[in-house]
């Protein structure tokens, strides 16, 4: 252009994101705008086409391409002349529309326009096509240019008659003249305290571009007159009762009562001369922020947002992109609105252009937004919806408009109303969201435990109430026990509603001492056996029960109990105290403590009816005949697995201590015929993952604590066809269970199974923050109401009032309980979204983090503690402290830990504790907990000093999603739990060891498991890195120094089986490669041995990428397939041998040796090296000399076989290189030297030196790359 370039200019605000999202967007054209005129009469096609290129050359702003400077800063060229792209056809106008809005623009080519003058079957019939990119127009200009280009029609093209123009670049030195400081000030000051972004759609693909759809709303004339009015009256505008209306509508959608959305304003500042008579592009996209509270009437927020949009009026000119930069939230919104009140003239289409009238104006526009909505004032107000078929479905998009329509007229005709009384649902939305939380109706007859225990004795004496290590204890035994404890409860003092503290062990006096306890008219207190002492001192007094039961493997509570003790596995003196009467329904059956945000925990009382309606609950169904026990009795999980089989005269199966991994939960399950289950979220998808058939001889199971997986739960029931799964959903003050779904007829295609439906006599509310209903596919919080509702907290009236409020759609009386869970209803189920408050649920376990964080405060060298729960790597949720030390002291993280761990429960022990000068605040000056730090978990200890714990330090780092672990830190210190102890076992076997996870509690480091090693493994050919896992292995082959252990590092990043080829050398010292085939031939043999079959995946680094390609050539000529080929900075043909060899010394310093070590490259001093290895307690220290000049000789033998090579046959597979591009010269290789060889080539570059491809950045890149291929 540089001979044709008239001007350039800078870009203004919104043309700047325009070209951002041109640039993004890549393929389709999301903001083609187009205009489609009916012209009717006698046309003079000629004369429109001059017309339309007058125009573009009166307006130097429409011959304007984009583009970059070399520095990356976007600018208008303009263009003294272009070719105006000016089409005549025939055809359908639509079709020859929709081809036109399809036609992508390249910004780089102007004009940004075309016009197409279609002639319709009609005679003297046209449509006038005019489609322009946003770039350049925007709507106001748009009917400024219709008059101009039918004055030029007249005139033949004659622009001497128009006034003169006003240039766009006028426009651009207005906005570069503007103070940007007081604008940022501004602007930051009206966004202060938004601390997150209004989304709409919140996981929708920013910019994509989607032709969108179109749904049209129109406000009857009276109802358009009453607006008007009002707004007049207010002293407000109509496009602020729009926003005002479009802000409560996203409320409703988002349970926000502070929402940001886009407002599209004119831009055209009054004091540029000649403003309003303009081409280009004016407007600007802005946040329009609506803050309300339920109190809040109509009136009052009408006059408020305006009041708060009339002091931005002067800042109009900063972009988006800066606005939203104040924030530090990205983009702070998915939806716009605009008030078209373009300057269209009325009788335009009355105008006679020489017999030719504009019969009809039909326009198109377009957004990457979810929503757009676009205002157009008249007799009767128009409002049109643009959304995005792939996010929307045309029933969502006509809710909100019916939102918006009943928000207006509102607004017209009750503006003293009260933003919480605003009603916002039809009859039918608020009928059906009743039916959808209503269960089934039983009315059943209230029970207590006690008289439904008596009767399934009554019913069969001798049946089998408990199984345990292979014993039966029958329902007259376990009667006759419970009433003997219950008799020595009574002497000691145990009565009517009174607590009776329990730390026990798992097993049958778990039942009976519950069950005594209940007999006594008291109520039980389970205290969890993780608690460190000094939190179980405070759990019993807490409790205020008289008595603590023990037994004898907490004979020793760890303190000192100021009440009195019995054990419950001792005989003991019955006494002849009688027992009271029985309790009655409504008395207290146990108080179990759950987190508490003020620091310490909280005891929600259950009554006797709510645990026996449970036990009868339809929904359950059958299946509950043997029951499993292995929740903690500090668990509400619990009261599902004892007293559902023993109330139902069925058989609860205890197991024995501890955790169950797969091999045992299926031993017993299949052992002692168990037909249902309970199992926690975590520990379910951990047994899927490993062996789902091990669910098989259950008849039905329920798994749930935290949000469900799909993928495991499909895994599932595919391994166990007959079993019947159900998700369940409900916190301890709901008495274990509120909803139930069973999964094999409702999982479907659902990326997380739904939370399911109400149990029986229970109503689940999804309200706002006035506690008003939300129509299917709203977020709202869960209430729950009848049947379940736990009496409140202990002790706590305050906070029960909080929790357990009265229930407005029950009858006088009627209480519902506050959950915290943000929830969904979708195609009649619910689903989990997010939690509305503080807790989080890790493991199955609730937890306030306030309460780890009032802990950590405590001490006395924290000034301020912040506690998060993290997921930066595969292990799963982790808690994390943040401490900020008073001045002066300098605590440390692991002395912090220590102090959480004597105080807490060891579910709520941080892994970690970070220690900050300060915390990072965001723009409100709040603690931002987003960019609080993940902890660095180091190697702080020693490196592996084996091949074994090199491998098996690899397999602690992929469960616990560290780059490194050190062979004598503990697994738990680095953030594991019983959980992941479970995975790492499993884990550890593919791998080839012997690991149990009781080894793993007991040893715990990488050292201990081992027991030292044995420095003859890790040298075999073929290297087992991971031999489980779904889908074919990829086998890697070794660099030039022979050893795959450096391909440990893809166990965290890769889920699938993975092999090490290896040089012979290493375990046949003579053994030297005659070639590169040779050495292929070989590794092939290796590889048949594990995979007879294909597909194969190889990957190659340096030497290695040789030796794959060749070994792929072999199989291909074998008739197998060949899935991946990857090589790492492999080149062939090239003499690398004096290169290489001055390397040998940058090798071994790789490793930790001096140059100076070494010596003479081509005849190292291996005993000074092997002494510094060893002093360095390296794992290369446990190779013997011989090994180790193994590996030396390996790598001088792969010198030599690699001089010259070059491949001399095809491997029809893509090929994926990977390019080491730091430290490259000008003769470097290229990687397309390869692509003559391969069925194609796809090269990644590496911000890496080639010796260190298998650091733990560059593995991330390299793994990510891999693991999609392998997936595909």
């Amino acid at each position: 252009m540089s001979g044709n370039l008239e001007d350039v200019l800078p870009l203004s605000p919104l043309q700047q994101g325009l070209y951002f999202h041109a640039a993004f967007d890549g393929e389709a054209d999301v903001y083609s705008a187009q205009v489609v005129l009916r012209l009717d009469g006698p046309l003079d096609a000629a004369a429109l086409r001059t017309a339309a290129e007058a125009l573009v050359t009166r307006h130097a702003n429409l011959r304007a391409a984009f583009r970059q400077r070399k520095t990356g800063e976007p600018v208008q060229l303009v263009a003294k002349t272009v070719k105006v792209p000016f089409e005549e056809t025939t055809g359908d106008v639509g079709e020859v529309a929709a081809r036109e809005r399809a036609h992508r623009f390249d910004l780089a080519r102007p004009p940004l326009l075309r016009f197409v003058l279609v002639r319709d079957e009609a005679p003297d019939v046209h449509h006038l096509v005019f489609t322009n990119h946003h770039i350049l127009l925007d709507g106001w200009s748009t009917p400024l240019l219709q008059t101009e280009l039918f004055a030029l029609y007249l005139t033949g093209g004659d622009a001497s008659v128009l006034p003169r123009v006003t240039p766009y670049k006028s426009y651009l030195a207005w906005v570069s003249r503007q103070d940007r400081g007081a604008a940022e000030a501004a602007w930051r000051e009206a966004l202060q305290g938004v601390e997150e972004p209004t989304l709409l759609r919140p996981t929708a693909a920013g910019g994509v571009a989607v032709e969108p759809r179109k749904l049209d709303l129109l406000l009857p004339e009276d109802l358009t007159a009453a607006l008007t009015a009002r707004a007049r009256s207010a002293g407000v505008t109509l496009n602020t009762a729009l926003q005002l209306a479009w802000g409560l509508v996203l409320g409703a959608e988002t349970g926000r009562t502070d929402v940001v959305f886009g407002g599209v304003v004119s831009g055209r500042p009054a004091d540029l001369p000649g403003v309003e008579q303009m081409v280009g592009l004016f407007i600007n996209t802005l946040p329009v922020r609506v803050r309300v509270t339920p109190w809040d009437t109509l009136d009052g927020a009408l006059r408020r947002v305006q009041g708060e949009q009339a002091d931005l009026l002067a800042h109009h000119h900063l972009g988006l992109a800066e606005i939203q930069g104040l924030t530090r939230l990205g983009a702070l919104f998915d939806t716009v609105m605009v008030l078209e009140n373009y300057p269209f003239d009325p009788d335009a289409e009355a105008t006679d252009l020489n017999g030719v009238k504009v019969s009809g104006v039909s326009m198109h526009d377009a957004t990457h937004y979810p929503v757009a909505v676009a205002a157009v004032p008249g007799r009767e107000l128009g409002v049109r919806f643009d959304y995005r078929p792939d996010l929307l479905t045309e029933a969502e998009a006509e809710r909100l408009a019916g939102r918006l329509r009943r928000v207006l007229a509102a607004i017209a005709s009750a503006p003293e109303t009260r933003i919480g009384a605003l009603d916002l649902l039809t009859p039918g939305e608020r009928t059906a969201a009743s039916a959808l939380g209503t269960g089934p109706v039983i009315g059943r007859e209230a029970a207590t435990v006690t008289a439904r225990f008596a009767a399934s004795v009554a019913a069969d004496p001798d049946a089998v109430a408990l199984r345990y290590a292979g014993t039966s204890i029958t329902y007259a035994e376990l009667d006759e026990r419970a009433t003997r404890l219950a008799r020595r409860l009574r002497a000691a003092g145990a009565g009517p509603e009174t607590p009776v503290a329990m730390l026990l062990e798992r097993g049958p006096d778990v039942v009976a001492a519950t069950l005594a306890v209940l007999k006594t008219g008291g109520y039980y207190v389970p205290i969890h056996h993780s608690y460190p002492p000094e939190r179980r001192a405070w759990a019993l007094e807490e409790s205020g029960a008289p008595v603590l039961l023990l037994d004898e493997a907490f004979a020793d509570p760890g303190f000192v109990p100021s009440v009195r003790t019995l054990r419950v596995d001792l005989p003991g003196e019955e006494g002849d105290a009688d027992l009271p009467g029985p309790a009655g329904p409504d008395s207290l059956a146990y108080a179990i403590f759950t987190s508490g945000s003020t620091g310490l925990p909280k005891r929600v009382g259950v009554a006797h009816r709510e645990v026996a309606a449970l036990a009868s609950d339809g929904q359950v169904g059958e299946g509950h005949e043997r029951v499993l026990v292995f929740s903690a009795h500090a668990f509400d999980a619990s009261t599902y697995e004892i007293w559902t089989p023993l109330l139902n005269g069925g058989t609860a199966v205890i197991a024995p201590p501890g955790d169950l991994d797969a091999a045992g939960f299926a031993e017993i399950a299949a052992a002692e015929r168990v037909t249902g289950s309970f199992v926690t979220t975590s520990l379910f998808n951990l047994l899927a993952a490993e062996r789902p058939e091990a669910f098989a001889p259950l008849r039905r199971l329920h798994t749930g604590g935290e949000a469900g997986n799909a993928r495991a739960m499909r895994a599932v029931m595919a391994a166990c066809p007959d079993l019947e799964l159900a998700n369940v959903y409900g916190p301890t003050e709901t008495t274990t269970y509120v909803a139930f779904q069973p999964m094999r007829d409702h999982l479907g295609d659902r990326a997380a199974p739904p939370l399911g439906g109400p149990m029986d006599d229970t109503v689940l509310h999804v309200l706002d923050a006035a506690l008003r209903p939300v129509p299917e596919g709203v977020t709202g919080e869960l209430y729950v109401s009848g049947a379940g509702l736990a009496r409140g907290y202990l002790g706590r009236a305050a906070l029960t009032a909080e929790r357990f409020v009265a229930c407005p759609a029950g009858p006088p009386g009627a209480r519902m309980y506050r959950t915290g869970d943000l929830v969904r209803w979708r195609d009649g189920l619910l689903e989990y979204v997010d939690r509305a408050d503080f807790q989080v649920k890790i493991r199955g376990f609730r937890i306030e983090l306030g309460e780890i964080e009032a802990a950590l405060g405590a001490h006395p060298y924290v000034a301020r503690a912040a506690v998060l729960a993290r997921e930066d790597g595969p292990g799963g949720k982790r808690l994390v402290a943040y401490a900020v030390p008073h001045e002066g002291l300098s605590p440390e993280p692991d002395d912090l830990r220590a102090y959480l761990a004597a105080q807490l429960p060891s579910y709520m022990v941080p892994v970690a504790v970070v220690v900050l000068d300060a915390f990072p605040l965001n723009g409100s000056g709040k603690l931002d907990r987003a960019a609080l730090p993940a902890p660095g978990f180091t190697l702080t200890g020693r490196p592996a000093a084996t091949p074994d714990e090199e491998r098996l330090c690899a397999v602690f780092a992929e469960i616990l999603g560290l780059d490194t672990v050190a062979a004598d830190v503990g697994f738990f210190d680095l953030g594991g739990d019983s959980i992941a102890a479970l995975r790492l076992a499993s884990r550890a076997k593919e791998a080839g060891f012997d690991v149990t996870p009781r080894m793993v509690f007991t040893h715990q480091t990488v050292a201990g498991l081992l027991g030292g090693g044995d420095p003859e493994l890790g040298l075999d050919v073929l290297l087992p890195i991971r031999t489980g896992g779904e889908g074919a292995p990829l086998f890697c082959v070794h660099p030039a120094a022979g050893l795959s252990w450096p391909y440990f590092a893809f166990l965290a990043h890769l889920p699938g089986p993975l092999y090490g080829l290896q040089s012979r050398a290493l375990s046949e010292p003579a053994y030297r490669a005659a070639s590169v085939r040779a050495m292929a031939e070989d590794y092939v043999a290796e590889i048949l041995k594990v995979r007879p079959e294909g597909p194969y995946h190889l990957l190659g680094w340096s030497l290695g990428g040789l030796v794959a390609f060749e070994a792929a050539r072999i199989l291909h000529e074998r008739g197998a397939e060949i899935g991946l080929l990857c090589l790492l900075d492999s080149f062939h043909s090239q003499d690398l041998a004096a290169d290489e060899r001055e390397v040998i010394p940058e090798l071994l310093q790789s490793i930790g040796i001096d140059e100076k070590i070494v010596g003479d490259p081509a005849n190292p001093d291996v005993a000074a090296i092997m002494a510094e290895l060893r002093s360095r307690g390296d794992a290369f220290a446990t190779l013997e000399e011989d090994q180790l000049l193994a590996v030396y000789s390996t790598y001088e033998n792969g010198l030599r076989i690699v001089d010259g090579y070059l491949p001399s046959g095809l491997v029809p597979a893509p090929m994926v290189f990977f390019r080491a591009t730091r430290g490259l010269r000008p003769d470097s290789p290229a990687p397309q030297t390869w692509a003559p060889y391969t069925g194609g080539l796809e090269v990644h570059d590496l911000d890496v030196e080639h010796h260190f491809l298998m650091e733990p950045q560059a593995v991330a890149e390299i793994a990510a790359v891999l693991a999609d291929r392998l997936r595909n």
